[in-house]
């Protein structure tokens, strides 16, 4: 019995392996989401916030900080995910 490749990008015929364009495309942009919108949004928050306030740039510095501290966690969910894809 022969067991299905290991990772979502792969495809296995005959013995050789081939990636998927399309998957991995789908793969690359899910990530580029999880990193880019959270940082984008926080930072946003920040900016918005020091215009309101007067605290230029302290909280556009800590919405930056949180956006990276929220990608970081969206990322590792996205690779337990992986994880658990695999092992099934």
């Amino acid at each position: 019995m022969k067991k299905a490749a290991a990772h979502p990008t792969t495809t296995e015929t005959s013995g050789t392996s081939h990636f998927s364009l399309g998957t991995l495309a789908s793969d690359f942009l899910d990530t580029t989401w999880r990193i880019s919108i959270p940082v984008i949004f926080f930072s946003g928050v920040g900016i918005f916030i020091d215009t309101k306030l007067g605290s230029k740039p302290w909280c556009t510095l800590l919405g930056t900080v949180i956006g990276f501290v929220a990608a970081g966690y969206l990322l590792k969910m996205q690779l337990q995910a992986v994880e658990r894809k695999d092992n099934n």
